[in-house]
């Protein structure tokens, strides 16, 4: 038998699993690593760190994601780049943290999405398409690598995103507390987590974008990759015509679950309908516009599900950290109390590493996990890379 089978179902028959969890969103900012113990009970992160992609490699990438015509032999070998890149960041971390690469048990990349195709009619397919390639991961460190999370749920009828709320349901739905959990990333997505005893069900979904608009006029306007603390969008006003043709939009319209991406959401179009409609305003007015947008579209899909209930809201992603998203939100969502991410155990910013290590440790030793809004059955996430 090939020993690395053999060393999976050693793997999956501990009582706790060591596992590196990998993220990168569709900001680009750069490649979350978060080291994780995971056992039938749940997950700790034990260790964490971020670290930044440079200006190069987020131009290239920038000139493959979510556009309809690409350069293939860029993509190929990105898909390669990215692995090996990886590969020696976890490498770097690990050792940074003396951990010794033997103990860990698995290594769980989500990998960076470059086009995401829901279903746009009754007839048309869910298809996304993350790179970085497990093989190569497993290879270059050693460790077994899970990859590929999308693909399964999709295949099981969903539409690839987002998966959080399959991780925050199964992590941290309480008996007796209905919960929120708001993640800021590139596009914003929600959970819904109604008590247990209440018995309702739960609602998860993109509500549209967060960062990626912000991030691009930051970009263009004020050569930043984003807008530091929400300054920017402190020192503009809020241009209310703008974001209100903006939410006219057929998207924010759809109920959950519904799932987005750059596809829908670029600066172009924000600008193109901003002429169509001979809207002019300051570039700072414009950040100010992006970040209201933001949040307003977030209270109208929470307003459309918690029915006026009382909850508790946690908030992670890179946008926790703009003071002027953030204001706007608590300001939006009255029936919510704010609280720290860090109480249940998880930096905000390390929430969706930590996610991808927990799916890793389901797929080798879990019962599997339902998507809420598209099946009860239980279904096991990822592809498995073998080193050698």
């Amino acid at each position: 038998m090939n020993k690395y089978i053999t060393k999976l179902s050693e793997i999956s028959s501990k009582p706790k699993r060591l596992i590196v969890g990998l993220m990168s969103g569709t900001s680009l900012d750069g490649l979350d690593i978060a080291l994780c113990a995971c056992d039938t009970d749940g997950i700790k992160v034990k260790q964490f760190r971020s670290i930044p992609y440079s200006g190069e490699l987020r131009e290239r990438l920038s000139a493959i994601q979510s556009r309809e015509v690409t350069n293939t032999r860029e993509l190929t070998l990105l898909h390669t780049e990215l692995a090996i890149y990886y590969a020696e960041a976890v490498r770097k971390a690990l050792m940074d943290w003396t951990v010794p690469l033997e103990e860990v048990d698995l290594i769980a990349s989500h990998g960076q999405t470059v086009y995401h195709a829901p279903a746009q009619t009754k007839t048309d397919i869910n298809a996304t398409m993350q790179i970085v390639d497990g093989d190569h991961i497993a290879q270059k460190t050693g460790i077994i690598t899970i990859s590929d999370f999308r693909q399964k749920h999709t295949a099981a009828g969903g539409e690839g995103a987002p998966l959080a709320g399959i991780f925050d349901e199964a992590v941290f739905r309480h008996e007796n507390r209905h919960r929120l959990f708001i993640n800021l990333g590139g596009i914003a997505n929600l959970t819904w987590l109604p008590s247990r005893e209440s018995g309702k069900k739960v609602v998860t979904g993109d509500t549209g974008p967060a960062n990626t608009l912000i991030n691009e006029a930051m970009e263009k306007y004020f050569d930043q990759p984003f807008d530091e603390d929400g300054k920017v969008a402190a020192s503009g006003k809020v241009h209310s015509e703008l974001v209100r043709y903006i939410l006219l939009e057929p998207y924010f319209r759809k109920p959950l679950p519904k799932s987005t991406g750059q596809e829908e959401f670029r600066l172009k179009y924000i600008e193109e309908l901003m002429q169509g409609h001979g809207i002019q305003c300051s570039e700072e007015d414009l950040v100010a516009s992006l970040t209201s947008l933001t949040a307003q579209s977030i209270s109208r899909a929470v307003d459309e599900i918690t029915n006026e209930e009382k909850f508790e809201c946690y908030v992670s992603g890179g946008g926790v950290h703009n003071k002027t998203l953030m204001k706007e939100l608590r300001e939006r969502l009255t029936k919510g109390e704010f609280k720290n991410f860090d109480e249940l155990g998880i930096p905000p910013d390390a929430k969706e590493a930590a996610m991808m290590a927990y799916l890793a440790n389901d797929l080798v030793a879990g019962k599997g996990s339902v998507i809420p809004g598209v099946t009860d059955q239980n279904i096991h996430f990822g592809k498995i890379s073998l080193p050698w």
